[in-house]
């Protein structure tokens, strides 16, 4: 009997020591012919456009530094918008404000605001408490500033640049 015993606790060990490198080799192979016949599908040839918007978007940001520009958001309830703008340039003739809410592109809005006494100011509507991501830009497309803020929009700040604690 424990002849019989021996010889199974071997073969057990024999298969262990062979069946399990088989195993992980033939599931190599396996995953390697679906990665070459189901592979990621090749760049089009229009891809280049997206680099190149991201160089812009960059030098954009970099500009609106350059010339250290920060404003602050008001939303009165009436759904004006009215931003107070400070650069270190001339004012631009109207700037450009994308809303963009995290969650719900149906709350998504791009105003155009145009010179007021107090700053500039243009119609954005009602503006929910949430994620937004807002975009300032002036209206020839010089320079950009992002900012990503979350609740009540009414006295938000933007920055191009970082804010020191």
């Amino acid at each position: 009997m424990s002849g019989i015993m021996k010889l199974k606790s071997i073969n057990a060990g024999l298969l262990v020591a062979i069946g399990l490198p088989a195993f992980a080799i033939a599931a190599s192979v396996g995953v390697a012919i679906i990665a070459f016949a189901k592979g990621d599908p090749t760049l089009p040839d229009e891809y280049h456009w997206e680099g190149m918007k991201l160089d812009r978007d960059f030098a954009d940001a970099r500009r609106a530094a350059d010339l250290n520009v920060r404003a602050t958001l008001w939303i009165r309830p009436t759904g004006l918008c009215r931003i107070a703008l400070r650069l270190d340039a001339s004012p631009p003739p109207a700037i450009e404000l994308k809303l963009v809410h995290g969650t719900r592109p149906d709350l998504d809005r791009q105003v155009r605001l145009l010179p007021a006494a107090q700053g500039y100011e243009g119609q954005c509507g009602s503006i929910p408490y949430g994620h937004w991501h807002l975009e300032l830009t002036d209206a020839a497309g010089s320079w950009s500033v992002r900012e990503d803020l979350s609740g009540a929009l009414d006295g938000a700040r933007i920055s191009a640049r970082p804010q020191s604690g």
